[in-house]
C-alpha cells in the first residue's frame, strides 16, 4: 500500500495519452488519431508523390501518410536553409495483436469459429477468457465502382477464446500451455444460435459468393451493419 500524501489527480497528459490508446486500435487509427491532432495543429497536408520544391516554407508545419497505416510529420525552422542539420523521432503505430486471417471461416464442435494468426510478440495468455472486438481497415465498392476504404471499431464484445474448465485440466494452473494455431481461435456464434436468429450461414446462400469460402456470413453481415454499407 502506497501512503505519501500524493495526488489522485491524474495529469493531463496521461488522460490524453489514454484517450489516444483508446482511439487508435489498429494502424489506421492510430495514423488517423495523429493526422487529426496534426490538423488541429496547423499542420498541413501534403502528398508523397507530389513536387515539393517551392511548396516546403520556412516556419511551415507538414504532414503526409502513406497507406494510411504510416504517418511522417515534420517542421521546418524560421532560420533553416538546405544542409542544416535534422531531428528526428520514430514510433511503431502496430503493436501486437491477433489478426484476422485472409481465410477466416472456421468451425469446430457446432461453434462458429474466426482464424486468426498473432502478429508481433504477444502476452498471447492473456487474451484467453475476455471480451474480444474487431478493428481494422475495410475496403468498400461504391455505387461508382470505385474502392474506398473505411475504419471500423465494434465496440463491444463479439469474440471470445475460451479455456477448459480446472477440473477437465489440473495442471493448468501451474503450467499454462496453448497450440496457437488450434487453441487461439475466438469463437463468434454457436450454429444454433445463427440458425435461431434466421440467419443461414451455408454457403449456397450467401450473395457475396466470392466471399463465402473465406469468412462466415455472420461475421461479414457485422461488418456491413457496422458500416452502414450494402
Amino acid at each position: 500500500m502506497l501512503d505519501g500524501g500524493e495526488s489522485n489527480v491524474v495529469p493531463d497528459e496521461a488522460s490524453d495519452f489514454i484517450k489516444f490508446v483508446n482511439e487508435s486500435p489498429s494502424p489506421f487509427h492510430a495514423v488517423e488519431s495523429a493526422r487529426l491532432r496534426l490538423a488541429s495543429a496547423g499542420y498541413e497536408e501534403i502528398k508523397e508523390r507530389d513536387n515539393w520544391s517551392g511548396k516546403l516554407k520556412n516556419n511551415g508545419k507538414y504532414y503526409f501518410t502513406r497507406n494510411r497505416s504510416t504517418i511522417v510529420a515534420f517542421a521546418i525552422g524560421g532560420q533553416y536553409v538546405p544542409g542544416n542539420g535534422i531531428s528526428i523521432i520514430g514510433a511503431h503505430t502496430d503493436s501486437p495483436c491477433l489478426k484476422l486471417k485472409p481465410v477466416s471461416k472456421k468451425a469446430s464442435a457446432g461453434y462458429l469459429q474466426v482464424g486468426v494468426e498473432t502478429y508481433g510478440s504477444g502476452l498471447w495468455h492473456t487474451w484467453f477468457d475476455r471480451d474480444l472486438s474487431v478493428a481494422g481497415r475495410v475496403m468498400v465498392e461504391t455505387d461508382k465502382h470505385q474502392f474506398e476504404h473505411k475504419l471500423i471499431k465494434v465496440n463491444r464484445p463479439i469474440l471470445r477464446i475460451p479455456t477448459l474448465a480446472i477440473h477437465l485440466d489440473p495442471g493448468v494452473s501451474d503450467n499454462f500451455k496453448f497450440n496457437k494455431e488450434t487453441h487461439l481461435t475466438p469463437l463468434i456464434a454457436t450454429a444454433t444460435k445463427v440458425l435461431t436468429n434466421g440467419s443461414d450461414n451455408s454457403d449456397k446462400n450467401d450473395k457475396n459468393e466470392s466471399f463465402t469460402p473465406k469468412h462466415h456470413p455472420v461475421f461479414l453481415d457485422l461488418l456491413v451493419k457496422e458500416l452502414d454499407v450494402k
